[in-house]
């Protein structure tokens, strides 16, 4: 303790020497700061929900369009955004209440364009309050029960909602329409990225105030593209596969030499059959997601413009090429893919991507 005593008063005496600001800085009320940090999260919130009623805009359409390459993961859906001010989180929740208009009754927050939802009247701003009769919980509860009773009804036909609007109820019924079942999804945190789980498309706040949308429209596509093509499931199959290499590895090490590896090869070759076929992966992303957009008959002349954009923020993927291919060879790609894609139309033949089997 004496020790420790005598170097903290010794760490003291050194910063007492430090530089300290020479203006004259006046006090800050600690009132006017929380009341800026309660500001700065309405706004984020503001700018968080508009960002995501433009994803959901973009991606109803591609994930409808790219139901016939999604194998078994198509579902029902109507179009729509909905949530509660509760999901928010203790930080977030009074802004989600106060900046946004929630509560603990669900209130449809997007519609997308072209959708079911739209076609039957729906609005951002409606309360969600019940599915098929059956009224809803408050909260989270209800979010789960709502997600439940529109993917079951929808199953069989149209979806009865009861739908409330400056305080008057009314019956809605839509017919939904079978789409890929990956939600897309805004994060608020992390730099310009964009990727696929196997189970949603996600994209950062950073990347969505980066790409106009052309460009989103691109990054969408191949993101679904990843997940109908099950990219996810082979990485990890692969990774397995090197793993299990790894360990058979580490055993044989550990028998001659007597030292344990501590899994150090099972390890490496994980992440080794992990990457393996990552750029391929990448690359059938890029023709596939070229085709969602086709079949979504949006305009691909300046799809690849994406390509160029994104060198303007990481040069060294120019040419440099890592677990992607680079930017210049997949700018290239796509300006191909897309001339396939135009003869296919001259001659009338269905937009579906040249397949082979994977060995």
């Amino acid at each position: 303790m004496r020790y420790v005593s005598f170097a903290i008063v010794i760490g003291m005496s050194a910063f007492s020497g430090c530089v300290k600001p020479t203006t004259q800085l006046a006090p800050v009320s600690p009132v006017a700061v929380r009341a800026e940090e309660a500001r700065q999260r309405e706004i984020v919130l503001i700018e968080l929900n508009r960002a995501q009623k433009r994803l959901d805009d973009i991606a109803f359409e591609l994930l409808a369009a790219a139901a016939g390459l999604c194998q078994e993961d198509v579902a029902p859906r109507l179009g729509i955004g909905y949530t509660t001010a509760d999901v928010y989180g203790e930080e977030y929740e009074q802004a989600a209440r106060s900046a946004l208009g929630l509560s603990d009754v669900i209130t449809i927050t997007s519609v997308s364009s072209g959708s079911p939802a739209e076609e039957a009247g729906i609005q951002e701003g409606d309360e969600l309050l019940a599915v098929q009769g059956s009224r809803l919980p408050l909260g989270g509860d209800g979010l789960e029960a709502a997600t439940e009773g529109i993917r079951l009804a929808g199953l069989s036909g149209a979806v009865n909602l009861t739908i409330r609007r400056v305080g008057v109820e009314n019956e809605v019924s839509v017919t939904p329409k079978s789409v890929c079942a990956y939600p897309a999804v805004v994060e608020i945190e992390g730099p310009i990225n964009a990727y696929a789980d196997g189970e949603r498309v996600v994209f950062t706040w950073a990347m969505m105030r980066f790409a106009n949308d052309d460009e989103l429209k691109t990054i969408v596509g191949h993101e679904i593209a990843h997940n109908a093509m099950k990219h996810i499931d082979a990485q990890k199959k692969n990774a397995l596969l090197g793993g299990l290499f790894g360990a058979l590895l580490d055993v044989a090490t550990e028998s001659v030499t007597g030292v344990p590896t501590q899994g150090e090869n099972t390890a490496a070759f994980m992440n080794s059959g992990a990457a393996s076929y990552s750029q391929d992966f990448e690359r059938e992303a890029d023709y596939v997601g070229m085709y969602i957009l086709a079949r979504a008959n949006m305009d691909l002349e300046r799809a690849p413009d994406v390509w160029r954009q994104m060198g303007q923020i990481s040069p060294s993927a120019i040419a440099y090429a890592s677990s992607h291919p680079s930017n210049a060879e997949r700018f290239v790609r796509l300006t191909q893919i897309i001339e396939e894609i135009e003869r296919k139309r001259s001659m009338g033949v269905e937009l579906l991507p040249e397949m082979r089997e994977r060995d």
